[in-house]
């Protein structure tokens, strides 16, 4: 049975857009070998090679522009702290901006269209829903993160810092296994939606997009170059959503009256599910003869209305309860194989819809000639809210382990962590909600077009992400092709970068910088530790009064904490950090040390060596991302069942990692035993229900919905209670919050001064409100709104649908106002205030230079002078 459905996908599939009819097949064609059929695509295979090739140099050449403006603007050079942190002063807006382009996968777009496809109006909104509270919830760590750990670069640094080498090695594991995941999911999805539309292979466009669209901006500019390029990216992805959605619920439409308004939609979505449960379905007698209809299991249990012999529609609820799997509604010798066709028992309203699968409803008067017909414009259906709990549980693996979402907490400004996580969440929403409720629901109202025909759009074709490619071609012609060609290049490309600049700084810090080249770390520890002797004889409560900073200048010269003379052009550089961080007359002790360690990394390689190493790690991740999707498609995995099992996979790390910023007592054993231990209870519950549902462990048994929840709520719940019960029974009571920092040292930046909206009193209000709003967003997003719609609402009348996609548009173009004016605001207001910090330092630098000295606001002149006796004395201790 499993070889006959993947053969018939795979038939359907490989008829491309060419309308397929029932007919049967009474010829064949015979093809040498290395020859293969050629599919009708809606776009040339030019396109392709345009958009992945063409648009992929016509992006990086604008980021890269703008990255240079900017660090022309504010007089910077790039350092191996800017190249992976973004300057850690980014604003609300583009933070945004970046969660929801990072967010936006090619899944995104594709699978959530599969499930509105699939199972109806449910589909889109637990897309949506069951996959922002994650980001909504990740707001609490960004908070926590800029608070005790700001001088972080990857999550996995707080880790080694707090728990050591056993554990830090399982969490890069994981977070490597992450980016792998979401990396597969990006060009499974990209590459295969880009070979549909224009026959370019798929095997180019997984090489080249990584490297051509993602790789050389990223290389150039770091990750303040990626979020550039993801505002850019949200932008247009944004636009084609919106206008998707005008076409198929706001436009004249076709003469076949499916598409163009909400009531067209509507009807054609009844009459397909006329079509599965009178023409699909027929008595064991007729069976295989009647019309076609895919993947009726998929929403045969959603709410429905009893309809007449003559397929009126009567005023009574009805549903399907499904049966043991032994329990035949016809006999087990007729043979429901494959996709389209279903038996009906003759003597009461039951249907099998495979050899496994059987349904029964008992609320229609089936002697009458009554015949329960589930509906896809509902909100109850049991198979969306199973895939909205797998999605939820899944997707807190692929945001809270994922290092590019604790990368934009890094880079955002602490006051800015909060709310741009929220906007950012909110603003997502819109997205999958948007594009599955038009291309999803429409695609399924299509396969009653009369000149498309019911197999238009199959199981197999939308579980490869088909459907808005078929949809588009559709009801826009080729033009619609090329806009949703790019818009998933958008997506792929956005992602891809982030997903680049994440690896390269868990290879460079976590890997290289901690075990392949331990020395660079060494010096810098060796460095801290003098500063640390010497600053004692000047702390007073933390600070260092500015009248004893020449002293202490003095004294680390003596101690031989510098390598040369400063000389008097970054003697200012250091003058201006100092009196940004003075206050009352005093600097705190810390500040003084960050301030200080950026002047001494200008006198070594440390940074430019890690710099360096982080560039070729992003050319190194870039190429791998090519072989890894062309491996993943040799061995046949598919889009959607990639999507649904990597919560199993990588689920069982959310909780340690959670526990590792946000328990002060979590103890590193059971951190670590949390994420093994997990991920073992996920993969044995996945196998077993698997087992117990189908008789048998294989790819199709494990990609069913109950084996999918089973194993990613053990693999989730197993990690949080291996790590949190052993935590709390054998707590660590030894580590305090404030070590992080001086575990964790910067290399070759400091921190932006924070204002007085960043105190550690407004801080923690800010802690508190990321709690209480990301809590009571999810409350509503995941029980509020659609629970009571699941249990109570029913079927939606024509009015109800009508106001579904009123609030479907509203959010999406309310979300794309504030994404698309929020950042640029942002953006031109700090190119000005560089602008204007640029001009200020130009001026002090030239006074400076002209005066020969650095001079605080105090009127005290800083010198770094170190004697060629000092020189000496470091030269015969290195010996």
């Amino acid at each position: 049975m499993a070889g006959a459905s993947r053969t018939e996908g795979l038939l359907l599939l490989g008829l491309g857009f060419l309308p397929m009819a029932s007919a049967a097949v009474d010829s064949c064609i015979v093809y040498n070998r290395g020859e293969e059929p050629v599919a009708e695509t809606a776009l040339d295979e030019v396109w392709g090679w345009v958009v992945v090739v063409g648009f992929g140099i016509f992006f990086t050449l604008l980021t890269i522009g703008v990255t240079r403006a900017q660090e022309s603007v504010e007089g910077a050079t790039m350092s191996s702290e800017a190249f992976n942190t973004g300057g850690r002063n980014v604003g609300p807006g583009l933070t945004a901006a970046v969660i929801v382009s990072q967010w936006t996968w090619a899944a995104t777009l594709l699978m959530s269209s599969n499930m509105g496809w699939r199972v109806g109006i449910s589909g889109p909104f637990w897309y949506a829903s069951g996959a922002t509270v994650q980001i909504l919830l990740f707001a609490v760590l960004a908070i926590q993160v800029k608070r005790r750990a700001p001088h972080m670069r990857t999550f996995m640094e707080v880790v080694k810092a707090r728990f050591g080498t056993t554990t830090h090695c399982v969490m890069i594991c994981f977070a490597l296994l992450t980016n792998c995941i979401v990396t597969s999911m990006l060009l499974l999805g990209g590459a295969s939606t880009i070979s549909d539309l224009t026959g370019m292979s798929k095997i180019w466009a997984a090489f080249l997009i990584p490297l051509l669209s993602c790789w050389i901006y990223t290389m150039h500019g770091g990750l303040k170059a990626t979020f550039f390029a993801s505002y850019v990216h949200t932008t247009v992805i944004f636009l084609m959503l919106i206008i998707f959605s005008l076409i198929v619920y706001a436009s004249p439409g076709d003469s076949s009256s499916l598409y163009g308004s909400p009531s067209k939609v509507y009807n054609g979505l009844e009459k397909a599910s006329i079509q599965a449960f009178f023409s699909a379905t027929q008595s064991k007698e007729d069976f295989g003869t009647g019309g076609y209809f895919s993947s009726l299991g998929s929403y045969i249990q959603n709410d429905g209305t009893c309809y007449s012999s003559s397929a009126t529609a009567l005023e009574k609820s009805c549903s399907f309860k499904m049966l043991a799997k032994d329990e035949w509604c016809c006999s087990s010798d007729v043979a429901v194989t494959g996709d389209g066709h279903y038996c009906r028992a003759s003597t009461k309203d039951c249907i099998d819809v495979s050899e496994t699968q059987h349904f029964e409803s008992s609320d229609c008067d089936f002697g009458a000639g009554e015949r329960c017909v589930t509906s896809f414009l509902t909100m109850g259906s049991p198979s969306g809210l199973l895939f909205g709990i797998t999605n939820i549980v899944g997707n807190f693996g692929t945001v809270f382990v994922d290092q590019s979402y604790w990368q934009s907490a890094v880079a955002a400004k602490p006051k800015s962590a909060v709310k741009g996580f929220l906007i950012g969440g909110l603003v997502w929403f819109a997205v999958p909600f948007c594009m599955a409720t038009t291309t999803g629901l429409a695609g399924r109202a299509l396969t009653m077009h009369p000149e498309l025909g019911p197999a238009y759009i199959s199981a197999a074709a939308s579980g490869a992400g088909l459907t808005p490619a078929r949809v588009l071609s559709k009801v826009m012609g080729s033009s619609g092709a090329f806009i949703l060609l790019l818009q998933l290049f958008m997506a792929v490309t956005s992602t891809g970068s982030a997903e680049i600049i994440a690896v390269s700084s868990i290879l460079t810090y976590d890997i290289y910088y901690t075990y392949l080249n331990p020395e660079l770390k060494g010096r810098r520890d060796g460095l801290r530790l003098i500063f640390q002797q010497a600053v004692v004889a000047f702390d007073e409560s933390g600070r260092v009064a500015v009248s004893s900073v020449q002293a202490l200048l003095d004294a680390l010269v003596k101690a031989r904490f510098f390598e040369k003379s400063v000389p008097v052009e970054e003697l200012g550089r250091l003058t201006s950090a100092l009196d940004s961080f003075t206050v009352d007359g005093s600097i705190a002790t810390k500040d003084l040390y960050a301030a200080l360690n950026r002047v001494v990394s200008s006198n070594s390689h440390e940074g430019a060596i890690l710099l360096r190493v982080s560039k070729f790690f992003t050319a190194v991740f870039a190429i791998f991302m090519g072989f890894l999707a062309v491996f993943l498609q040799t061995l046949g995995f598919s889009l959607g069942w990639v999507y649904m099992s990597m919560g199993v996979i990588i689920g069982s790390a959310v909780g340690p990692a959670c526990l590792t910023i946000l328990m002060e007592r979590a103890n590193g054993l059971f951190i670590s035993a949390g994420a093994v231990g997990g991920l073992a209870l996920g993969l044995s519950g996945w196998c077993i229900q698997a087992q117990l549902d189908s008789g048998e462990i294989s790819y199709d048994s494990l990609g069913q919905d109950w084996p999918w929840v089973v194993g990613n709520l053990c693999a989730i719940l197993g990690g949080f209670f291996i790590s949190g019960v052993g935590s709390l029974i054998f707590p660590d009571t030894t580590f305090k919050w404030e070590m992080l920092n001086e575990r964790i040292p910067l290399v070759d930046d400091i921190e932006p001064p924070k204002d007085d909206e960043e105190t550690d009193e407004k801080l923690s209000k800010q802690v508190k409100l990321a709690i209480g709003a990301s809590l009571t967003l999810t409350l509503i997003l995941l029980v509020i709104w659609p629970l009571p719609m699941h249990g109570a609402a029913g079927v939606f009348s024509e009015g109800g649908f009508m106001a579904w996609i009123v609030l479907e548009l509203g959010w999406a173009i309310i979300a794309g106002c504030v994404i698309v004016i929020l950042p640029i605001t942002e953006i031109v207001s700090d190119f000005r205030q560089a602008k204007k910090v640029s001009k200020e330092r130009a001026t002090q630098a030239v006074q400076i230079t002209k005066a020969s000295k650095a001079v605080l606001k105090d009127g005290q002149e800083l010198t770094i002078t170190v004697t060629a006796e000092v020189k000496l004395e470091k030269e015969e201790v290195a010996i």
